[in-house]
C-alpha cells in the first residue's frame, strides 16, 4: 500500500494536509516509508482522526 492509499483509507485529504501543514506532510510521508504500513498505523493512530476532522475525504 502506498502512502497515498495509506490516507485515502484513513479519509484524509493529502493534498489539502500537504497545502495547509507541509512540514507535518513531509514527516509523516517520512516515517510511513521508514515504518512502512502497520507500524506507521500502529505509532500515528492518535493523529488519524485530528485530521481526518480537519483535512476530510470528500
Amino acid at each position: 500500500m502506498t502512502f497515498e492509499e495509506f490516507f485515502a483509507k484513513k479519509k484524509i485529504n493529502l493534498d489539502l494536509l500537504k497545502l495547509k501543514e507541509a512540514d507535518l506532510f513531509q514527516q509523516l510521508q517520512s516515517h510511513f516509508e521508514q515504518m512502512g504500513e502497520k507500524s506507521f498505523d500502529h505509532t500515528k493512530k492518535y493523529l488519524f482522526n485530528p485530521l481526518r476532522n480537519k483535512y476530510p475525504l470528500q
